[in-house]
């Protein structure tokens, strides 16, 4: 099964945490900076079909942005924390399952041992 890189995601994260800032300073053009982020989830979609995890989260972010305007500011914090949380969580995973996943504490399974040394 095709799913759309970690890398991939990461730069629709990167574009959240950009939108997400802009909401905290108070800047109303992150209403647009939230638009571009949707309409590259809906990209990501239409290109990987079948990666079911960003077709949810698509869907979990069209659903705030229906409830966006009911929502007090304090909720609306609270939810795109929540959406940031749950993407960067998706591309965390999705960089732990890649062969060259640079997060991981280890570079070989040699330096697992224990020892220090022993050569």
């Amino acid at each position: 099964m095709v799913k759309a890189s970690a890398y991939t995601v990461e730069d629709v994260a990167r574009k959240l945490d950009t939108a997400f800032g802009m909401f905290i300073d108070g800047e109303e053009e992150y209403v647009d900076v939230l638009q571009e982020v949707r309409e590259r989830l809906q990209e990501l979609v239409e290109k990987y079909p079948k990666d079911d995890e960003v077709a949810e989260f698509l869907q979990a972010f069209d659903s705030y942005l229906e409830a966006k305007e009911g929502m007090s500011r304090e909720e609306e914090k609270e939810r795109l924390v929540w959406l940031k949380s749950e993407l960067n969580h998706i591309v965390h995973w999705r960089k732990l399952g890649m062969s060259a996943g640079r997060v991981l504490p280890f570079k070989d399974f040699r330096s697992l041992r224990g020892g220090i040394g022993g050569r």
